[in-house]
């Protein structure tokens, strides 16, 4: 363990990216602070991934590699979790990269004070097209507590769940277990509401740092994904469960009917619509708030064809 604590560690799981992960690194390395540590998570790669984890860390005295058997995305996470020592963790995808200047303000932010979570926005690249994802505008440059700035995101319709739009205090994440449950799909669902939940206080700046790039494989390439659908109704029962546990009538309100949304959403992306066993209808009960998602329930619960029709994959 090295005697010095980096401000910043920098997780990235890597699995098959053999082509796009110098771009990831690169982005690490010529952060203009350099106050950080960089650790490569490679999760079984079975493409020349691990061979270049271990030659960046002989350029890079920062870079730590964790060499294990293929896990998944959760449990790459939560090694480098465990192994970083540093006293903020900033989630890097190893298909995307960040902004050089990325480390150096969030830095500066908590030379200020020890936020539990501080949360900024991201630049989503599809070939020559960029849009931005954001926190709400009227959020910026001010101080919350994690559930109040849940709750008014949900009421924004704006709450994003993507793990690698905050950076999290380190001593916050272990002293709450706020690890991610291994083997679950769409991970980022299940783990930012508890997260947000717990945080004492959650800083919104107006930044994009991070580059999130769509490739075109994956919008193109079509498969099963029903599996898909089946863990994000898992997760949604689990969430269900959290909630009750919120002493906020309010949270709880606009919570059940992103649930509600989150819910119809799995059924679609999973195509499970014949497949009732698989899922329970009753969930929506007494869930939506506005009358557009009413609507969409009653509609689904009347005929599951039409709203498939109108609610293609």
């Amino acid at each position: 363990m090295n005697s010095h604590i980096p401000r910043i560690s920098i997780v990235v799981p890597i699995y098959k990216v053999q082509d796009l992960l110098d771009r990831c690194v690169i982005s690490l390395i010529n952060q203009t602070n350099r106050d950080i540590e960089i650790i490569l998570v490679d999760d079984g790669s079975p493409d020349d991934c691990p061979k270049m984890c271990d030659s960046y860390a002989k350029q890079d005295s920062r870079i730590r590699v964790i060499h294990k058997e293929n896990g998944g995305l959760s449990d790459a996470r939560n090694e480098g979790i465990k192994a970083s020592e540093g006293q903020y963790i900033l989630f890097v995808d190893s298909d995307d990269y960040i902004d050089l200047d990325t480390c150096e303000k969030l830095i500066n932010l908590i030379n200020e004070k020890q936020y539990d979570i501080i949360t900024f926005g991201a630049k989503k690249i599809v070939d020559t097209d960029v849009d931005l994802m954001s926190p709400s505008k009227n959020f910026f440059d001010k101080e919350y507590q994690g559930l109040e700035y849940f709750k008014l995101e949900l009421k924004n319709k704006n709450m994003k769940m993507a793990v690698w739009l905050n950076l999290y205090k380190k001593d916050f994440l272990i002293d709450n277990s706020l690890f991610f449950e291994e083997g679950l799909l769409h991970e980022d669902e299940q783990w930012t509401p508890r997260v947000f939940l717990k945080a004492k206080s959650v800083r919104v700046i107006n930044e994009f740092f991070y580059n999130y790039v769509i490739r075109n494989e994956s919008i193109t390439m079509k498969k099963d994904k029903s599996r898909n659908g089946l863990h994000i109704i898992k997760t949604c029962h689990y969430l269900e469960g959290i909630a009750r546990d919120v002493d906020d009538y309010e949270f709880r309100v606009y919570f059940y009917d992103y649930l509600s949304m989150l819910y119809l959403h799995a059924i679609n992306i999973g195509n499970l619509y014949d497949k009732t066993e698989s899922y329970d209808v009753n969930f929506l009960n007494r869930k939506p708030r506005t009358l557009k998602n009413k609507l969409k329930v009653v509609l689904f619960k009347f005929n599951k064809n039409i709203y498939k029709f109108i609610n293609p994959n």
